[in-house]
């Protein structure tokens, strides 16, 4: 029964090989499963970095030029039309002519009052002198005086002050060594007045009774010497005394009295003269009897204590000096630091109000600049208004000349009359005149920066209105400042060879740079705290294989338009710069190419 239960459980029950295989089906089932899933992860990867990383649009930058140009309309106005002006306040007498009425040259057009004219003349003539000598008086009216800028006077006062730190340094040393021989010198005095009481100290009473009878000798010798010099000098006041009494005696009368005060200050001189010498005789009498007494004292064995004393107080002197020049020779050390710490903060602070005036100096160049530009503004515009004062002087000259009579200059039209008999007039016109023979005038406004492109005696492109191509030989004429504006902005004035009357037309000027290295579009720029930089794609390799990263580059603007800028800078000619994003990008994200 086992042996059949065996063999049953034998058929039953798979063999080690099957076993096997099966394990293997359901691996590589299983590694085909996970392989599946990772290349569908990989792709959702791929489909949502292409959704979140940054698309591009770059290109090279390549070598050029860059153009400038300058586009503005304007309408054309005769150039030969005469605004017939002669000035305000004149009674019109007659007007001879009408609008569209042509003339020949010589005809009269309106007469005006001659004795109003005179009267405008001469005060047409007041006003441009006292234009004249307002532009005399705007070109004499400049600061001449010669302040000095802050910057030299805060740079002069920085060297006075280091100047003054040496100089002051200097003789601080100067006291400092002198308090150190003051020192020396009085510990040298100590050190004598020591040895000195040391050798008092020392001697013998037999030595010191003859150092005393010594002493005793020279005191006795110098009263004696005294002694002769006062019965010398008290003789030498005695005569002078008896010569004055004598010349008292020989002289009398007027000269008496002179004779009497010379007797009298002989007197005096003799009485001071002797008491003086008694006082030094006294004097010698009792250092003499000082010696004698200390010899006497000697003698009978006694110990010298004034002169111990007197010794002992001399050391003590001393001591006390050696300690005084100490303290002289500390207070000038600390002097010395103090001079020095004090200059130290004054030079700080000048150094401070050096850099204060380098910006003050900075605003002063700025603000002389802009002084010199509104002055220049302010003398064109006086030329111009003494310009149209010498016009109307002319207008009315020629008008007195002429009686009153304004006479046609030229055959043409008269395009308008504004005035009728009887009107006074004002500062408008009174007729404007066309002459046959007129070309035109495009007159337009500039900026600033538009003006800076062209000059007078440049030829530029006109197109009229309705026409393709320009119009030949159009000359800018003249180029002056917009009255008023305070922009710079310029009115310029182009002759043209034929139009109409109040038609349009377009300008047009285009200049051509010198060729640059690079140029990139405009919009590649990008600007931090005034610098500028480009954002250059940049492949590099990380651990998931090849990225492109937006990698900053800063470059300086050579020239540029509306369009392209000529830079410089770290650029290559095979970097490609970032033109546009569809998504705000910085330097270090990663970014994708896409074809423009």
């Amino acid at each position: 029964m086992n042996m059949n239960l065996k063999n049953q459980l034998k058929k039953e029950l798979p063999t080690p090989k099957e076993e096997r295989d099966k394990v293997k089906q359901i691996a590589i089932k299983a590694l085909a499963g996970f392989l599946i899933i990772m290349v569908a992860f990989t792709g959702l990867s791929k489909s949502a970095d292409a959704l979140t990383t940054p698309q591009v649009v770059a290109q090279r930058p390549k070598g050029g030029r860059i153009e400038q140009k300058v586009e503005v309309r304007g309408s054309l106005k005769p150039k030969n039309e005469e605004s017939m002006e002669v000035g305000e306040g004149l009674l019109v007498k007659n007007v001879f002519v009408e609008a569209g009425q042509r003339v020949q040259k010589g005809d009269v057009l309106l007469e005006l009052d001659a004795k109003e004219i005179k009267e405008k003349l001469d005060t047409a003539r007041d006003d441009l002198k006292k234009l004249q000598l307002r532009l005399e008086q705007l070109s004499l009216n400049k600061d001449f005086t010669a302040n000095s800028s802050p910057m030299e006077t805060a740079k002069k006062t920085l060297a006075d002050l280091e100047e003054d730190k040496i100089n002051l340094v200097k003789k601080e040393d100067v006291k400092i060594e002198r308090a150190k021989e003051k020192v020396k010198e009085a510990e040298e005095d100590l050190k004598e007045a020591e040895e000195n009481l040391a050798t008092f100290q020392g001697e013998s009473l037999e030595e010191q009774l003859k150092k005393a009878k010594e002493e005793e000798k020279e005191a006795q010798k110098h009263l004696e010497t005294q002694k002769y010099e006062k019965d010398k000098a008290i003789k030498r006041a005695q005569q002078t005394v008896d010569e004055a009494k004598e010349n008292l005696w020989l002289l009398g009368g007027g000269e008496a009295t002179s004779a009497l005060q010379a007797l009298e200050r002989a007197e005096m001189e003799y009485e001071i003269t002797k008491s003086d010498w008694e006082r030094t005789i006294k004097a010698a009498e009792e250092s003499l009897q000082k010696a004698k007494d200390k010899v006497k004292r000697l003698e009978n064995g006694e110990i010298d204590d004034e002169s111990l004393k007197q010794e002992e107080e001399k050391v003590k002197a001393a001591r006390n000096q050696v300690k005084e020049q100490e303290r002289l020779l500390e207070d000038a050390l600390v002097s010395k630091e103090d001079t020095i710490a004090d200059l130290n903060r004054k030079i700080e602070s000048a150094k401070k109000d050096l850099v204060k005036a380098e910006g003050e100096e900075e605003n002063l160049a700025l603000s002389k600049e802009q002084n010199l530009q509104k002055e220049g503004i302010e003398k064109e515009l006086m030329l111009l208004d003494i310009e149209a004062k010498e016009r109307e002087i002319s207008k009315l000259e020629k008008a007195i000349k002429e009686g009153g009579q304004l006479k046609a200059p030229s055959s043409g039209i008269i395009r308008e009359v504004k005035v009728t008999k009887g009107d006074t007039t004002t500062k408008g016109d009174l007729l404007v005149f066309v002459g046959d023979t007129s070309s035109y005038i495009l007159e337009t406004e500039l900026t600033k920066e538009e003006a800076e492109l062209i000059k007078i005696g440049d030829q530029v492109e006109v197109t009229l209105d309705g026409d393709k191509m320009p119009v030949g030989d159009s000359i800018v004429e003249s180029i002056v400042p917009v009255q008023g504006d305070t922009e710079g902005k310029k009115k310029i004035s182009i002759s043209v060879p034929k139009g109409e009357p109040g038609m349009g037309a377009m300008m047009k000027v285009i200049q051509e740079s010198d060729k640059y290295r690079y140029i990139i579009p405009i919009e590649a720029l990008r600007e931090e705290n005034g610098s500028y930089y480009v954002l250059v794609a940049k492949q590099q390799t990380t651990t998931l294989g090849e990225e492109i990263i937006a990698d900053r580059v800063d470059i300086m603007i050579l020239d540029k338009n509306q369009r392209s800028a000529a830079v410089e800078g770290a650029l290559g000619a095979q970097d490609t710069v970032i033109v546009k994003s569809n998504k705000p990008i910085s330097a270090g994200d990663r970014v994708r190419l896409v074809e423009q």
